[in-house]
């Protein structure tokens, strides 16, 4: 019987950078997975001999320096990437209702100030104070700088709300511009912590790329690092209990009745879903039912276009349209308000780099839209069709979208090839949150101990890692996996290895 030091139930990008991680340090580790695609929110597909990626379209905080470049360098992952930087000058456009207007974000503090400035020369102050406000609410959180710290540091930031945040902008457009790309988080005017917007955004200002080939390259590499050594990887599996003995976790079993024995168990899948697993009287009920509690961010509704060859020019940023002149409002949108907002990425032909080959829509949809198939299951390790009336419902919702993106962008649905749509359904399926949340659970800044779920469970040999015990997205979880191994391997150790890039 082989019994691993740590047995990883998720090869999502959290739980394939704690087992490297730990495999680093000498610990022998199994990663379980479902799918046959390693990655989680890093998979990518493809049709009609186009790539697409299904979450992850650009990545923040890449330059030399800041903490994601500093964790993909130790985590020996960087020769094999190929990153092309965003336009400095406008990583993300803002786009409202029917205005022609496009309101630049830019790349690099002074930047982004001057860009906006452009078009709000009065609020230039009020734009460098929110830049010094990012940065100070950022710098509360120890690990995105990757030193030690102390909880405090934390606590007097994680009750600010999304108002107080924005107290130094007074102009109304501004603000609504500064979160246009809240889609990004889910931004919440309500619930979401101000940090939250602060981590995200100050990651894309200081520097902001798409990663050619696909995200799921960043799988890929994570995936031979553990290989080389001596992880082993199971695809196609899936874990169904997580066995115990005297209070401890002794083995994850598998629908295929295989079983993985191991000293410390860590889960990289819904916290909802890893109780499901486990029969533990150390798991109280209130501990459960304050689970069940906590909201799921929305779901995600996405249309994935080929273009015609050589027809619609590439643009080397992303556009972020929102109905509303209130840009936090598209969550709760209404009866005849869908598409409340959308984002569109650009995917460029590397064979005529001025043209784009495709394009990614990506909008906010309520998972109760597609309840009424909630029953049924199709993945690449468990393909099944749907009922026929689904595809009439991707249909009709991909051509309103398409409609609503023709009114500022014509080309693309004149010049359109072909399509493929995906669901909170296909984003069920494939990322493992029950609903197809995009970000799974989200904190509420007015329940900030409620809604927080600590790596650490009650069951001593069994930790969390990935975005729903921390913030979501390839910082936020690459952070949370250093948190997750740093528990085993001892946090200051390895901080200080990743800061010298030591093996």
């Amino acid at each position: 019987m082989q019994k691993y030091d740590a047995v990883i139930v998720g090869a999502g990008l959290g739980g394939l950078l704690t087992g490297l991680f730990l495999a680093k340090e000498g610990w022998s580790v199994a990663l379980i997975e479902q799918n046959v695609q390693l990655g989680g929110c890093l998979q990518t597909f493809s049709f009609d001999k186009k790539l697409f990626d299904s979450c992850v379209h650009y990545i923040g905080a890449l330059d030399e320096g800041p903490a994601q470049h500093k964790i993909c360098e130790y985590a020996g992952i960087l020769p094999d990437l190929n990153f092309h930087r965003l336009d400095q000058d406008v990583f993300d456009a803002i786009v409202f209702g029917s205005e022609s207007c496009a309101y630049p974000l830019a790349q690099g503090e002074a930047n982004f100030v001057a860009r906006l400035a452009e078009y709000f020369p009065k609020e230039r102050e009020q734009l460098t104070a929110y830049i010094q406000q990012l940065k100070q609410v950022s710098d509360c959180f120890p690990l995105y700088k990757l030193r030690m710290g102390i909880a405090e540091e934390k606590s007097q930031v994680s009750r600010l709300t999304m108002e107080e945040g924005f107290s130094a902008i007074s102009h109304p457009k501004l603000r609504q511009v500064l979160t246009g790309n809240s889609l990004l988080y889910a931004g919440s005017a309500d619930k979401t912590p101000f940090y939250v917007h602060a981590l995200v955004s100050k990651s894309y200002i200081d520097s902001a790329y798409k990663c050619e080939g696909g995200s799921s390259r960043i799988a890929k590499s994570l995936w031979r690092r553990l290989q080389e050594l001596g992880a082993a990887v199971i695809r196609r599996e899936e874990v169904v209990c997580l066995h115990q003995d005297k209070g401890r976790i002794v083995a994850a079993e598998t629908v295929s009745g295989r079983y993985f024995y191991g000293n410390h168990f860590i889960s990289n899948v819904h916290p909802r879903q890893t109780m499901q697993w486990l029969d533990s009287d150390l798991i109280k009920p209130i501990y459960r039912r304050r689970l069940e509690k906590i909201e799921n961010s929305i779901a995600a509704f996405m249309v994935n276009v080929v273009l015609k060859p050589g027809k619609v020019a590439y643009k080397n940023h992303n556009i972020y349209w929102n109905r509303s002149e209130d840009s936090l409002a598209a969550l709760n949108y209404g009866k005849g308000e869908w598409p409340a907002n959308y984002a569109l990425y650009y995917s460029r032909d590397p064979q005529q780099p001025e043209f784009a080959e495709s394009v990614a829509l990506l909008t906010y949809m309520h998972s109760e839209e597609t309840a009424i198939w909630k029953d049924s299951e199709n993945r690449t390790a468990a393909p099944a069709e749907r009922p026929s009336d689904y595809d009439h419902f991707k249909k009709t919702k991909a051509e309103l979208l398409l409609q609503q993106v023709a009114q500022h962008f014509p080309e693309i649905q004149q010049h359109l090839h072909s399509y493929k749509v995906a669901t909170p359904l296909t984003f069920r399926d494939y990322m493992g949150t029950h609903d197809g949340s995009m970000y799974g659970l989200m904190n509420d800044v007015q329940q900030p101990e409620y809604t927080r779920v600590p790596i650490q469970t009650k069951v001593p040999n069994l930790l969390l890692t990935g975005q729903n015990v921390g913030l979501h997205g390839v910082l936020g979880v690459s952070i949370t996996a250093v948190a997750t191994a740093g528990y085993l391997l001892g946090l200051e150790h390895l901080v200080k290895k990743i800061n010298q890039n030591r093996s």
